[in-house]
């Protein structure tokens, strides 16, 4: 490792775990990572729910803003076009280059790619999963395009060095701090007065703040999956949110 090269990665972690939200991540990391790593665009998509067998993705924080159009497309797009979505089952972090499993012809004429990423160009990308403690919290994703090149082995090298802070440090984040129960009512007795929160949606909301799945809130609630749905549905329109992540970011 350049000696450059190294202590912009252990300034880039030391930042790491002084981030308190994604927003910290958005403004700071991206422009950080790309002095050790060049790359054109970058995403991190978030897990949608804590259902392991579910690896739904939502939520794109990109850079620059605009790539954030492509991410949505990714989203909205047949998962299972997705020759990488085997990477994101995985119980440890997966690290991988899309140039060193499909030759370029494949890669760059499949539907997915079309409908989301030759707008940008896009060549090659990286991708690193998020895991922490066997459990999936996003994608990472850097991408080149063809003026760029393909990422290297040293490239790699330098994702991995930082890809272990950056688990703990999501985990940090995306996971609320166990408060004392008093303090959790006391939130969530604030949260139902100032958005109107029915008796029953509170109970969902502190459901949520468990990080428990959508099956484990029906049969606490004693509820079906539908009648589940329509009170999230509730719960996003009165939160003004479109995911069980934005809630927890409140």
């Amino acid at each position: 490792m350049e000696k450059n090269h190294f202590l912009v990665i252990n300034d880039l972690i030391y930042e790491m775990y002084n981030w308190h939200s994604l927003e910290d991540i958005k403004h700071n990391f991206f422009q950080r990572l790309k002095i050790i790593i060049p790359f054109s665009y970058a995403s991190i998509l978030l897990k949608a729910n804590r259902d392991p067998d579910d690896v739904t993705l939502c939520n794109p924080i990109c850079y620059p803003d605009y790539f954030t159009e492509a991410e949505q497309n990714y989203i909205a797009n047949d998962p299972e076009s997705d020759y990488t979505l085997w990477n994101l089952y995985a119980k440890e972090s997966q690290l991988m280059r899309s140039s060193a499993i499909l030759a370029d012809a494949t890669r760059l004429n499949s539907p997915l790619y079309v409908n989301c990423y030759h707008k940008y160009d896009v060549y090659d990308d990286m991708q690193f999963t998020i895991v922490y403690e066997g459990h999936l919290l996003g994608l990472l994703t850097l991408y080149r395009t063809r003026a760029d090149g393909s990422f290297a082995t040293d490239d790699m090298f330098y994702m991995r060095a930082l890809g272990v802070h950056l688990n703990a440090v999501m985990h940090r984040i995306l996971t609320p701090v166990s408060a004392a129960p008093m303090a959790n009512t006391q939130r969530l007795t604030a949260m139902q007065k100032e958005y109107g929160l029915t008796a029953r949606e509170t109970e969902l909301l502190a459901h949520l703040y468990r990080f428990e799945s959508n099956t484990e809130i029906a049969d606490a609630l004693g509820i079906r999956d539908n009648t589940l749905q329509k009170h999230l549905q509730n719960l996003f329109r009165k939160l003004g949110v479109a995911s069980k992540w934005e809630i927890l970011r409140l």
